[in-house]
């Protein structure tokens, strides 16, 4: 493993601790939610780099979406499975205000991204 795919790794799980602990507080819904998004991008991002490919560049480096579609082109379909972490890129901006009506089941999402770095550890062994 290269050590900037070890590095987003851990990046990854620093973001999800921080996620877990934020997740029953409601004052700090969009801190968790950037928390899981960050998790998330840090993640597809290590895949990224495992698979010798290029990041993307300018405000795409951040699409979780983007990311998600660059791994799912390499022919890493099954990627596909935890495509639901794509609905946090509202999240994934500090200045993310997201409103009552609009607020994603943090508690489900922090399962899809603790099952995408299940993925990404098996995919580095």
């Amino acid at each position: 493993m290269t050590p900037a795919a070890k590095s987003l790794i851990l990046k990854a799980q620093d973001s999800i601790d921080t996620a877990r602990r934020a997740v029953d507080d409601q004052h700090q819904h969009e801190i968790c939610g950037y928390n899981l998004a960050q998790a998330a991008e840090n993640l597809m991002k290590a895949l990224i780099i495992l698979r010798n490919l290029e990041l993307p560049e300018g405000d795409e480096v951040h699409d979780l979406d983007a990311l998600m579609s660059l791994l799912e082109e390499d022919n890493l379909s099954a990627i596909s499975s935890y495509a639901d972490v794509v609905e946090l890129t509202p999240y994934n901006s500090l200045s993310a205000r997201i409103g009552p009506g609009q607020r994603l089941n943090l508690h489900e999402y922090l399962g899809h991204v603790e099952d995408l770095k299940k993925f990404v550890g098996q995919a580095v062994m």
